[in-house]
């Protein structure tokens, strides 16, 4: 039996990676500072988020409101519960945070990042667990990009990112400590915030408002926030996932304006999406190759659009 301690374990793939957990021979350990992302989230609206999400666990977990800027709390809690896999989820929700607030979230990124690592390197952590984004590869290549694919990020939350990936494998490289690191894509679900492209499309459904959409082909890797999570599960704990990278994503991509016809069906809306050019402050994206996943790890997503946003959409 492992003890895995997440960081933003209270977040939206943070605590459903922990009632993953619950139902395992593993425990889990949260640290979470209950952030509003620099003002991002509705205050009210994260509290009852936490609130929710908690009572969905099965049994009493460890929980400390810490932050992770604060390296000498932070060392403090990993030496006294000496946790043998660190899954490290705590960011911001959303880029654009990190467009509005570089400094925070270069702190939070980066600083946040080396003070885990060298906690990691002194309380012998055998495991660490970063999680990505695949903000990191910048306009794709290809419609599924490896993880070979070139990275070239053309924001600053996909720039960090890519400089945390090379932060973690240096301090393997350095000093042996085992990570493995995941690539995830535009994962929603239940209990996530609504600040969310998605998220928005559907409390706009339920209003019969317009949705707008910034450009008309644009098509993201939609993920189900369980198959992600199951994957990072995977990414904690499995032998084969050991030093590797990992897309963990669904693996098809569907634009926005699929997404929008599909809520606005489910909800049975009177919305109209209204579709503008693509103002190019984001990458041109698309599907991500999970075959290393499969291959390695037995990662098999389940989850469709069209399934998950009903999922989604009936639990709120």
């Amino acid at each position: 039996m492992s003890k895995i301690l997440l960081t933003g374990g209270l977040g939206f793939i943070g605590h459903t990676i922990v009632r993953k957990l619950e139902d395992t021979e593993h425990t889990p350990v949260i640290i979470d500072n209950r952030s509003d992302y620099c003002g991002a989230i509705d205050h009210n609206e994260l509290e009852t988020l936490i609130t929710e999400r908690k009572a969905l666990f099965k049994t009493e977990v460890t929980d400390y409101n810490v932050d992770i800027v604060d390296g000498m709390r932070l060392d403090n809690i990993i030496e006294d519960e000496r946790p043998d896999v660190i899954i490290h989820l705590a960011a911001f929700p959303r880029a654009k945070v990190v467009i509005h607030n570089p400094q925070v979230g270069c702190d939070v990124i980066l600083k946040g990042l080396l003070n885990l690592l060298e906690s990691c390197r002194k309380h012998n952590v055998k495991r660490f667990v970063f999680i990505s984004s695949s903000m990191i590869y910048g306009d794709f290549e290809q419609d599924g990009n490896l993880e070979t694919a070139s990275t070239n990020p053309i924001e600053p939350y996909g720039i960090m990112k890519l400089c945390a990936e090379n932060l973690v494998r240096n301090y393997n490289r350095l000093y042996g400590l085992e990570y493995s690191i995941v690539r995830p894509s535009a994962v929603y679900g239940p209990y996530d915030v609504v600040d969310r492209v998605l998220s928005k499309f559907i409390v706009k459904a339920k209003a019969d408002e317009t949705m707008s959409i910034n450009g008309e082909g644009l098509a993201l890797d939609f993920s189900y926030v369980d198959d992600v999570a199951d994957g990072m599960v995977l990414c904690a704990t499995h032998p084969k996932a050991a030093n590797e990278t990992f897309n963990i994503t669904r693996s098809i991509a569907r634009t926005l304006v699929d997404a929008g016809n599909i809520i606005i069906n489910e909800t049975n809306s009177n919305s109209e999406l209204i579709v503008s050019e693509n103002d190019g402050k984001y990458p041109k994206r698309g599907a991500l190759d999970i075959s290393k996943a499969r291959d390695l790890l037995g990662f098999n997503p389940t989850v469709n659009i069209e399934e998950g946003l009903k999922q989604y959409i009936d639990s709120l």
